[in-house]
């Protein structure tokens, strides 16, 4: 009886023991999380000590000479550069790397960096001179103009960066909130792509870029190890970007080509923000890799299409902006020798077919949009079309 009854108590203290020997043995995971994480030089940052088990004591090294010991104190570092930040609390050691910019530079979208600065011009000498950036979140930020205004703390301009896989694009946003003229240069630090902006009127207006810079699979990033500890490669933890559905009313389910032996050709003319798109197929039109911005109408690039003479054509004209977006209707002039009429098309939206027997002499016919997009020639007002009549 007595040998049962002590095996019944040694059980469960030998498991009890064995259970507080894994613990002793296994280093708590320590995380830390900085806001913003992509900072400019003299930018206060916040760090947090966010880890599962709450610990007592917390030792910071921002990698600069700098150190701390609060659970979620602030920073900033006081030059442009990278830095190796590191969190000692539980006995265990945690470390992220981060960018520091310069402060005309803002650093947005971490698992695929943009750096965007804006030159501002005095309007009374035209002199250029640096904006003073402000990072907010990974994905947004604002600039200042204090050479101009002497506020450093006044947003004029405001950017965000946001990424579109579902599209292969990253989408660039601005707001002008100024009516000072200004440059804006985006460049991807990845590829060493840059697009460069101009606002060249009094007009607070902004307006936003969704297909030159395409989309990259991020590799995912590595972390900078505490010493005495390995590499380790971790999966990155992105917010999906809502990411709008073209909606076109009446759209068949594929952009297969319908072949017709008999009958007029079928023609296609897709407008989608700051562009015109042909394609001698039933609508919709198959996604491509389109230019954005003003193009020479004899330059013969997706904005043109050539037609013969005496040929009927069925011409079906739709808008690929999605519905419900945040992108205008779009005005096309028309081309009245060639029966095409001035007509407007909505966000998602679909014109009847028009059939068009071509007898127009041999020639370009240029068409355009009517649309203002305050005063800023690269979008509606550069959107040029050509259509080639040969015999």
């Amino acid at each position: 009886m007595l040998r049962t009854l002590s095996r019944s108590i040694l059980l469960p203290a030998a498991a009890l023991l064995a259970l507080w020997l894994a613990r002793a043995g296994a280093s708590p995971t320590v995380t830390f999380e900085i806001d913003p994480p992509n900072p400019v030089a003299g930018q206060a940052v916040s760090l947090r000590d966010t880890s599962a088990a709450g610990g007592t004591s917390w030792l910071w090294d921002f990698g600069d000479g700098a150190s701390a010991t609060q659970p979620a104190p602030s920073h900033a570092w006081p030059g442009a550069g990278s830095y190796d930040v590191r969190l000692t609390t539980q006995g265990t050691t945690a470390a992220q790397s981060i960018t520091v910019t310069d402060p005309s530079t803002l650093r947005l979208l971490a698992v695929h960096p943009f750096e965007i600065s804006i030159q501002v011009r005095d309007p009374n000498t035209g002199a250029a001179s640096a904006a003073q950036a402000v990072a907010v979140t990974d994905r947004f930020g604002w600039f200042s103009f204090p050479t101009l205004t002497h506020d450093p703390g006044n947003p004029e301009v405001t950017v965000k960066v946001l990424e579109a896989p579902t599209f292969g694009h990253y989408w660039i946003f601005w707001s002008a909130m100024t009516s000072l003229h200004y440059t804006m240069t985006v460049r991807d630090v990845a590829t060493g792509q840059v697009q460069v902006y101009e606002k060249n009127d009094d007009s607070p207006c902004g307006s936003w870029d969704l297909q030159s810079f395409p989309y990259v699979t991020p590799a995912p990033p590595t972390e900078t190890p505490a010493p005495g500890q390995p590499t380790r490669t971790r999966t990155p933890m992105r917010t999906p970007t809502p990411t709008p559905t073209t909606a076109v009313t009446g759209a068949p389910p594929s952009p297969t080509p319908t072949t017709t032996p008999a009958g007029p050709a079928l023609i296609t003319l897709r407008v989608i923000s700051w562009q015109w798109d042909w394609c001698a197929i039933d609508w919709p039109c198959p996604p491509g890799p389109y230019a954005i911005g003003p193009r020479d109408p004899a330059g013969l690039g997706a904005n043109g299409i050539t037609l013969h003479q005496g040929q009927t054509y069925t011409l079906q004209m739709y808008n690929a902006d999605s519905a419900g977006g945040e992108f205008q209707p779009h005005e096309m002039n028309g081309v009245p020798e060639l029966g095409i009429p001035d007509l407007v098309l909505n966000t998602g939206e679909a014109a009847n077919p028009i059939t068009l027997t071509i007898t127009a002499p041999v020639g370009d016919y240029l068409f355009q949009c009517k649309n203002t997009s305050c005063g800023d020639p690269t979008h509606h007002e550069g959107m040029l079309g050509v259509i080639h009549v040969i015999p």
